[in-house]
């Protein structure tokens, strides 16, 4: 009897635990752990300390309908068994508990933590043209922003008709002043985004393409234009009304207006 306790003992691997990074909206593949020298007859992947069971391979046969919030979202690897998750939200953050056994009925059990964070979002670009300084040039205020709690926000360009007179970052903030030299050539300005975490550095841009008079106002008569045109319409329209009604008192007859009686 104690030798069979002592083989029962050797044939099961103790648990390990590892941990995983996600982000929101993405996907995220759970490694089981599995030796690949072996062939998996079962796979449990659960949650929660009651081992609620979210994807299993029994008898050949895949179950990943077990939990309603992953219902679509799953994918198992019955050769590895690895467990991946779709469209990650917040609420995939947890632990997670896979039971594996071999079919020399070698028993292996593993814990993975994942953790799901939201990637640096694209920073928003604002612009304004300034009055320009003499013909064939222009001025351009361009604001930067992020959401986000970073560590660097710049601007730049390689374009080559483009001087930056003045730049101001402050914090989750940037501001230049542009000079464009010419009005026939487009000018690409990107504004760059850096977070820094421990041990991992993010960055991410976004991107505008302005030229000069690309916002240049149109003049006060041009308004005016509009305003008159659309007074005439509107008047056009209800003498017309006025007109048909009035055609269709003159044309009906006694006999309509008995009838209508």
């Amino acid at each position: 009897m104690k030798l069979l306790l002592v083989l029962l003992f050797l044939q099961v691997t103790p648990g390990e635990s590892r941990e995983v990074t996600g982000y929101i909206g993405e996907n995220a593949t759970l490694l089981s752990g599995a030796d690949p020298s072996r062939t998996l007859s079962t796979i449990n992947w659960s949650i929660y300390t009651n081992n609620t069971y979210i994807a299993t391979l029994s008898k050949g046969s895949i179950q990943l309908e077990w939990f309603d919030r992953y219902k679509g979202r799953l994918s198992l690897n019955d050769s590895s068994g690895d467990l991946t998750i779709r469209n990650l939200t917040s609420k995939d953050a947890m632990q997670y508990n896979v039971g594996l056994t071999d079919t020399e009925r070698r028993n292996s059990a593993h814990q993975i933590d994942l953790k799901v964070k939201q990637r640096l979002q694209k920073p928003t670009i604002d612009t304004a043209s300034l009055p320009a300084a003499a013909a064939g040039s222009c001025w351009w205020q361009l604001n930067c922003s992020s959401t986000d709690k970073v560590n660097d926000l710049f601007w730049h360009t390689e374009t080559p008709s483009v001087t930056f007179i003045s730049q101001t970052r402050p914090g989750s903030f940037a501001v230049i002043v542009a000079f464009l030299n010419s009005t026939e050539n487009k000018a690409e300005f990107k504004c760059t985004s850096i977070r820094k975490r421990e041990n991992s550095r993010e960055s991410t841009s976004s991107v505008v393409t302005l030229k000069c008079g690309d916002d240049e106002p149109k003049p006060r008569i041009y308004n005016l234009v509009l305003f008159v045109l659309g007074f005439l319409l509107g008047l056009a329209l209800t003498c017309l009304v006025i007109y048909r009604r009035e055609i269709c008192i003159k044309t009906s007859t006694p006999e309509d207006a008995n009838t209508a009686v």
